[in-house]
């Protein structure tokens, strides 16, 4: 088994070595060396999303990969090196489809609340002092939840959950402080409510929820303001973009107040929104992306200290690093590296503890995450 993998990442190397070349060659000039050749890991089968968090208190990120067909989340002890331990698998419910970390008991300790999409509940895993985890308790919540967020909706100290459901719905469940979770309040937040971001975007004190909508010809985002008790305004229709499906908050012109990145995978295309501080938002021109933006990273991968962004595209096989110019706006041409066909999700962190970005990305068909660690004598500010 050692031997196959290990021609597997060789093999794998090749092809990456041979892919950025390619891509180098199909733009006016060849992208910058950013990232070293990654180490891959096996995951299970047909992984939807990879997620980096410091699950065990060590002050080194790991990493979850959610998968479908497989029924189990892989979890990834990180060393603090860019490398990782043997992967573990944690068994789910059926079709597991998104997740999200905080601690829902109170221990100090990250916890697991998991979608499981064909079972139309959310599992909550524990996680241990010892690094292990052990399932707690399942919440329905409906048919086909599809994306999940946590934060403390009501003001009380204990981590709360926003839930979309497929067609139309979103479900709070508030969090009692030991695990378990009480369904709330159901919003209508169609058309196809998709993935969710949380922040306080108007400063009162409370959160609140940003949400992409993926229906056919869908040019709007929705906010929810929080009042603070668990409950939430009527939603405010942020217009443009297309069909968008992945959202991100992060404050892209550095004056203090959350944006919004969202990206169409049906229409190539990103979409980016500046916040005032008051809730509103202002929707800059759209940027061309490759094909089938979906997940988004974001941080400084060009040394300048101004926030860039990094995309997943799900159908050219490549990520794209696209640096931002700190007023919300970005360098062009982006630079494409290619990383294998079909990848799925990409995480952001700091594997190796060099004070520089890494990701992570995984492969859907080839049930593969490939972690590539940024190279300390890459050129930085001269992108």
């Amino acid at each position: 088994m050692r031997k196959k993998l290990a021609r597997l990442q060789i093999k794998i190397l090749v092809l990456v070595f041979w892919g950025l070349l390619l891509a180098s060659c199909g733009q006016g000039q060849p992208p910058p060396d950013l990232f070293a050749l990654p180490v891959t890991y096996m995951v299970g089968e047909k992984p939807e999303v990879v997620l980096a968090r410091d699950m065990n208190n060590d002050e080194y990120p790991d990493l979850l990969v959610v998968n479908s067909a497989s029924r189990s989340l892989t979890y990834l002890e990180g060393l603090g090196d860019g490398t990782f331990k043997d992967p573990q698998t944690i068994e789910t419910g059926r079709e597991p489809f998104a997740l999200d970390v905080a601690d829902f008991n109170g221990d100090q300790t990250p916890d697991i609340a998991l979608c499981n999409y064909g079972d139309g509940n959310i599992s909550i895993i524990l996680g241990q002092k010892d690094g292990l985890f052990k399932l707690k308790t399942e919440v329905k919540v409906g048919r086909l939840p599809i994306a999940i967020s946590a934060g403390d909706f009501n003001n009380d100290e204990k981590m709360d959950l926003a839930v979309t459901l497929r067609f139309n719905k979103m479900i709070i469940l508030l969090g009692v402080g030991d695990g378990t979770f009480k369904v709330a309040e159901a919003y209508q937040a169609g058309p196809t409510p998709a993935h969710m971001t949380i922040s306080d975007y108007n400063k009162d004190g409370n959160q609140d929820i940003a949400m992409a909508l993926n229906a056919v010809k869908v040019r709007h985002l929705k906010v929810f303001l929080g009042n603070g008790d668990g409950t939430f305004k009527p939603p405010k229709k942020i217009i443009g973009g297309n069909q968008s499906s992945f959202i991100i908050q992060h404050d892209m012109n550095l004056d203090g107040h959350a944006d919004l990145i969202a990206s169409s995978p049906m229409k190539d295309s990103l979409s980016i929104y500046m916040g005032d501080g008051k809730g509103n938002f202002t929707k800059l021109e759209d940027f061309a992306g490759e094909k089938g933006p979906h997940n988004i990273v974001v941080g400084d991968f060009t040394g300048d200290k101004i926030p860039d962004i990094i995309v997943c595209n799900r159908r050219g096989g490549t990520i794209s690093v696209i640096p931002g110019r700190g007023d919300g706006s970005f360098v062009y041409p982006h630079f494409n590296y290619v990383v294998g066909s079909q990848p799925r999700s990409i995480a952001g962190a700091d594997f190796n503890r060099d004070g520089m970005m890494d990701i992570a990305v995984i492969l859907y068909q080839k049930q593969i995450l490939e972690v590539f660690l940024r190279k300390a004598n890459a050129p930085l500010t001269d992108v």
